[in-house]
């Protein structure tokens, strides 16, 4: 057991936190006192809400009211950076789309010529030129009753 307790203490030592036992006991927590810890904040939790306030003093009702309105605005400052926050990231986001949209505007506009391009040079050698409307043959055929599948 003493050889167990002098690696802890060598160990502790070492690591710069407790540097013996009796202070390692002091930070045992005894129920009694997290009893009493956790019915004060129970009852100061009350009080900010507002509930059991007809106990207090003058005193106390001014503390309690300097303290909400210290946390409001802490909350509001909180508020204001988030939305700080949110306005830009919704900003940067909108760049993006719009660089975004003009690469794919640009994308639109290069199609549209090539095809363009592609339906003039169609043109051009689809329909017959005047010299060559001569080579051109049409056949039409007259038929009579049902059609034959060929």
């Amino acid at each position: 057991m003493e050889q167990m307790l002098e690696r802890y203490r060598q160990y502790v030592a070492d690591d710069g936190r407790i540097n013996n036992i009796g202070e390692f006991q002091q930070l045992e927590f005894d129920p009694p006192s997290l009893a009493k810890k956790i019915e004060l904040l129970e009852l100061s939790q009350r009080k900010l809400m507002g509930q059991g306030l007809s106990s207090c003093s003058f005193d106390e009702l001014v503390g309690i009211e300097n303290q909400l309105v210290s946390s409001l605005q802490n909350i509001r400052l909180k508020k204001a950076q988030l939305y700080r926050e949110h306005i830009e990231q919704l900003q940067n986001k909108e760049k993006d789309l719009l660089l975004e949209n003009a690469k794919l505007t640009e994308m639109c506009v290069q199609r549209k010529k090539s095809e363009e391009r592609w339906d003039k040079q169609r043109d051009t050698t689809l329909s017959p030129s005047p010299s060559n409307q001569s080579s051109v043959l049409v056949e039409t055929e007259l038929f009579i009753g049902l059609p034959e599948w060929r």
